[in-house]
């Protein structure tokens, strides 16, 4: 089979951040970690996995953060290459082993692509895995079973989804009703971190929200807020226009896309004023109620961190890494909650239920058939066209790219 590969070596890393930005061949091009090859196509690990052909498999930020070499190094412990990229993804089931009862062959599902205690065959769950937090699994530094790898796409012993196959434990399985579209479907596993990461930090009635980013994880905190029913005002700052009003088609109060608007709605929030210091940036008195900052950058987590109001709540759902100058006066100086959020759960809490976080979003979604996720995708590229899929990701204002899918 045809799959694209990751190869993370410490020359090609050196020499991409050297001269990646001069020479970017050296992120996707013949030169770099990524290419399009023929693979061998896997077999069932034991009876408890299945086969799957994917439909469709997103490009998210987190494989784009690892094709750039953005992505702090922390984490290198917890991967393993070469590895098939790939981790978003809705397919159909072409083989299951004879200990799978959940689903069966021809079966369209999408999948929880973290590699936890119950994958590896751990018979004694993690004190993570226990709480339903496999994307945080202890044992994701390798086992037996598997080597080092915390999720489907950094693992080179599971192959990811950016392939034409690849295999699942039957824990990882989430069947998807026909009434919602394989486009929908496939932004599950990025629609999951938003819902996470509202449900981590629940915003209150009348309360005023803001979300910072114009990437796809802006729009899943968004849409996760609306989908829930919660009756709050949410104002949307990204920087484009196209991204402006992707949000406001999602329903937000408010799209901004400058500095000059946001100082505008923040005057309009209950008993804030503007001030200036003597050196430096306007700060507020009040603010926000709650702060989603969905880019980690240090511009986003400054204006996160001095938007919101005395002890208002702040959730980091971007993936924030190694931030040099950032301003920490307005953590304590306004004793603000601050909360890491990171994928999803298998015991979330809604209205008194425990669920997971997918089959959450299963009820949402078909409670809510006509809310426009779809149009959050902007293009579809073929496997091997994976090139074009990158460059259209990043550079976003000249392609107004949002969502990609990889149809296969």
């Amino acid at each position: 089979m045809k799959a694209i590969v990751y190869n993370f070596t410490v020359p090609k890393y050196v020499a991409a951040k050297a001269f990646g930005k001069r020479l970017p061949s050296l992120y996707y091009g013949k030169p770099s970690a990524l290419s399009f090859k023929k693979v061998k196509e896997p077999k069932l690990p034991t009876e408890d996995w299945v086969k799957i052909k994917p439909i469709y498999s997103g490009l998210c930020g987190s494989d784009m953060g690892a094709i750039f070499y953005k992505t702090s190094p922390a984490l290198t412990p917890f991967n393993s290459f070469p590895s098939i990229m790939g981790h978003e993804v809705v397919g159909y089931v072409t083989e299951v082993g004879v200990n799978v009862q959940e689903v069966k062959v021809g079966q369209r599902v999408i999948v929880d692509p973290y590699i936890n205690c119950e994958v590896r065959g751990v018979n004694k769950p993690c004190p993570a895995c226990e709480q339903g937090l496999q994307s945080l699994c202890r044992n994701k530094s390798g086992t037996k079973v598997f080597g080092a790898g915390m999720i489907l796409g950094f693992c080179s012993e599971l192959p990811g989804t950016w392939s034409e196959a690849f295999v699942a434990h039957k824990s990882m399985l989430v069947p998807i009703p026909d009434a919602i579209p394989d486009k929908v479907a496939a932004l599950f596993e990025p629609l999951s971190v938003g819902l996470h990461a509202v449900l981590r930090q629940v915003p209150k009635e009348g309360e005023n929200v803001l979300i910072i980013g114009g990437g796809m994880i802006a729009y899943t905190v968004i849409a996760a807020i609306r989908l829930l029913g919660i009756n709050c005002t949410l104002t949307h700052l990204s920087l484009l226009e196209y991204q402006k009003k992707a949000g406001i088609e999602l329903g937000v109060d408010n799209g901004i896309t400058n500095t000059k608007e946001l100082k505008q709605i923040m005057l309009q929030l209950p008993q804030t004023t503007s001030h200036k210091p003597l050196v430096g940036e306007q700060v507020y008195i009040g603010g926000f109620d709650a702060v989603y900052d969905c880019i980690g950058s240090e511009a986003s987590l400054d204006q996160s961190l001095s938007l919101a109001r005395e002890r208002g709540k702040v959730t980091l759902v971007g993936c924030a890494g190694e931030i040099k100058n950032l301003d920490w006066t307005f953590i304590w100086a306004n004793e603000l909650s601050v909360l890491g959020t990171h994928a999803y759960s298998k015991k979330e809490v809604w209205q008194g239920q425990e669920i997971s976080t997918q089959k959450l979003l299963v009820q949402l979604l078909l409670n809510n058939p006509d809310y426009p996720l779809e149009q959050l995708v902007t293009h579809e590229f073929r496997l091997k066209d994976y090139r074009k899929a990158i460059i259209a990701n990043s550079e976003r204002e000249k392609y107004e790219s949002i969502k990609i899918l990889f149809r296969i």
